[in-house]
């Protein structure tokens, strides 16, 4: 496995990971966790969600051991408030992960909190429903006249968005999400911005489209700082 370099300073780096959708290979990838982990791997229902933690966990500790020179055993994580785990072994190295069917996104910073999502956009959802409980009237007049598939394009869009910042933020799901308003230019290469009035820096904090296989949405949310630069992007 060919293990990219460490981001630079203001910069992100983005590790697109596949996983098999059935789950096999969870064995592998779990028998390489310490105890703890292995453990929480078996505790999962299903085969597919068992990979999904056992390999991104995996992954993202063979990434910092070697940055680090340490065994990937030995890297530690602890959790912050709301629950957003962090990495005590590595300093300054911020990390989010972010997954769905079929794929795991992992966003790596120094110095600054980020946050990532991904979502696979042909699953079944609710759109007016969903758009009706966590996105803002404008957003939500945003969607109403767009046909079906240009409104499932921006309605997750605007979730990824909503999501990756309520990650940066640390507040996770404890933020409102119909509480942030999300502006996403129609150039999807331009960075989009946010408003939210519960959150005192969300007017520094920017949207970036990661680009990813047909069929899925994946969303970045950095401070502008760090995105005066494009994200370096690899797959694992």
């Amino acid at each position: 496995m060919l293990i990219p370099p460490p981001p630079g300073d203001q910069q992100v780096l983005i590790i697109i990971i596949e996983l098999d959708t059935s789950g096999a290979g969870w064995q592998a990838c779990c028998s390489e966790l310490p105890g703890d982990e292995q453990a929480r791997t078996h505790r999962y229902k299903y085969d597919a969600d068992r990979l999904r933690f056992a390999k991104c966990r995996y992954l993202l500790r063979r990434v910092i051991a070697s940055w680090i020179d340490i065994l990937p055993k030995e890297v530690e994580f602890r959790l912050g408030k709301n629950g957003k785990p962090f990495l005590t072994p590595a300093g300054n190295l911020q990390f989010n992960i972010s997954h769905t069917r079929g794929y795991a996104i992992l966003a790596l910073c120094k110095n600054e909190e980020i946050g990532i999502d991904i979502e696979y956009t042909q699953r079944d959802a609710d759109i007016d429903g969903v758009s009706g409980k966590v996105f803002t009237r404008r957003e939500q007049d945003m969607l109403m006249p767009l046909e079906d598939s240009e409104k499932r394009r921006e309605f997750f869009r605007l979730w990824t968005a909503k999501e990756a910042f309520m990650k940066a933020t640390g507040r996770g799901f404890s933020l409102d999400p119909s509480s942030i308003e999300a502006f996403l230019p129609g150039n999807h290469e331009q960075p989009g911005t946010f408003l939210c009035e519960k959150v005192t820096a969300s007017a520094s904090l920017l949207a970036k489209e990661i680009p990813t296989s047909p069929g899925y949405q994946a969303m970045l949310c950095a401070p502008a700082t760090v995105l005066s630069q494009p994200p370096a992007v690899t797959s694992l």
